[in-house]
């Protein structure tokens, strides 16, 4: 390969490649001078500058070149400026002074972590742990601004922005924290602590990003805080209840009659119903024949269960097929035929549907879920799992928006 070519594999700015070795112990050596002969005084600014020689070379560790590590050989020159008097070294733009490892190098470091642990990540590299948690530190901290400032601008020039809520624990039925999620291009725009809308609303860099932004449409679960937030910050954006959280409630009411008639069942019996009980969540339209079959004998132990299962059905017929004009009024009369089947667990239900009806109809105006903020939800947590939690807040966030937003890394 011509040292041309090689110059424009490494890319580097402001040097040339002089020499490069043949791979020793999986390590290559690629010798580099500046292309400039001289270098403005860091002080004054003066572009005469004196050559007074070169001190021993310095090797700095750059990224891998075909599976062996690359060690780049600088030259270390002595310079002096004529106006001022300072003597100082060549800095290069792509590594810090005194630094063994170039910038790419370290940001390529911190971008390993995402799905991983920072263990895992100095391993592969074969770094020192210290040096490699010293060196993830500084990319976040440059890194993540940038990456919050790029998913902030794609939400700002977004043709009907749609955003989710939803919030995730840290120590469940204790502390929350909550995430404000771009549905349609998405990121996660914001980590807030708590759950409550006036949490959110002293929280100073969740009401700044707010006030930027025109959402359409807001996706959330049933909780009033939630909603109250919405109606403050956003009132003239579509409220919608989530499906998959409008949905629970039934399948929780359709648990619960399992439960109670499994009592009154024979234990044989009992144990088949239980060991199936998730064919009865899925949508009859998905199961096989032989499936099919199997919640036939199901649902034949009790009327009552075959009743819900069906009431069940009827509601994701309504998702799947009502519109904006008939939504509301077909909600209402699916609400009316579950009363009437006079079902405890379906009544009580019921209540919630009542009380949010005109949002949960709103799934017609804008067919978005919370599907995507629950995958993120769920990165967030093995990222808990893997770190045994992070006590510096901020290091936390940030390792948070890197695996919730790695999408724009790659962007």
């Amino acid at each position: 390969m011509h040292l041309h070519d090689i110059n424009t594999l490494l890319n580097l700015q402001g040097v040339t490649v002089k020499n490069i070795s043949e791979p020793i112990d999986h390590t290559v050596y690629v010798t580099l001078e500046p292309i400039d002969s001289h270098q403005p005084c860091p002080s004054c600014g003066s572009v005469h500058t004196i050559r007074r020689g070169t001190s021993k070379s310095r090797h700095v560790r750059h990224l891998d070149i075909w599976e062996n590590h690359t060690l780049l050989i600088l030259p270390t020159i002595r310079l002096s400026c004529k106006c001022c008097g300072l003597n100082f070294t060549w800095s290069y733009s792509f590594v810090e002074p005194k630094s063994r490892y170039t910038n790419a190098f370290k940001e390529k470091l911190a971008k390993s972590l995402s799905g991983g642990t920072v263990k895992h990540s100095i391993t592969l590299l074969n770094l020192p742990y210290t040096s490699g948690e010293r060196f993830i530190k500084q990319a976040l901290f440059s890194l993540i601004p940038l990456l919050q400032e790029q998913a902030h601008a794609q939400a700002q020039n977004c043709q009907k922005l749609v955003i989710g809520i939803d919030d995730f624990a840290i120590r469940k039925g204790h502390t929350y924290n909550t995430g404000i999620h771009d549905l349609r291009n998405g990121s996660l725009l914001s980590v807030v602590k708590g759950r409550k809308c006036e949490e959110f609303l002293r929280n100073e860099n969740l009401t700044q990003l707010v006030h930027s932004l025109s959402p359409f449409a807001v996706v959330m679960d049933l909780a009033k805080s939630y909603h109250n937030f919405a109606k403050e910050v956003f009132p003239n954006a579509i409220r919608i209840a989530d499906r998959f959280h409008v949905n629970r409630y039934i399948t929780d009411a359709l648990h619960a009659i399992r439960k109670r008639i499994s009592k009154t069942l024979p234990i044989r019996q009992a144990k088949e119903l239980k060991k199936n009980k998730n064919l009865l969540e899925r949508r009859n339209d998905s199961l096989n024949e032989k499936e099919r079959l199997l919640l036939e004998t199901l649902l034949k132990c009790s009327t009552e269960l075959a009743q819900a299962y069906w009431f069940k059905e009827k509601l994701i017929e309504w998702y799947d097929y009502s519109n904006q004009r008939n939504g509301l009024n077909l909600l209402e009369k699916w609400i009316e035929f579950g009363e009437q089947l006079n079902i405890p667990e379906i009544i009580q239900a019921l209540k919630p549907f009542k009380n949010w009806k005109v949002e949960i109809a709103n799934y017609h105006l804008c067919r978005f879920t919370n599907a995507s903020v629950e995958g993120r939800n769920n990165k967030i947590k093995a990222l808990q799992r893997r770190s045994y939690f992070l006590r510096n807040r901020q290091i936390y966030e940030y390792r948070i928006y890197l695996e919730c937003n790695s999408e724009l890394l790659a962007a």
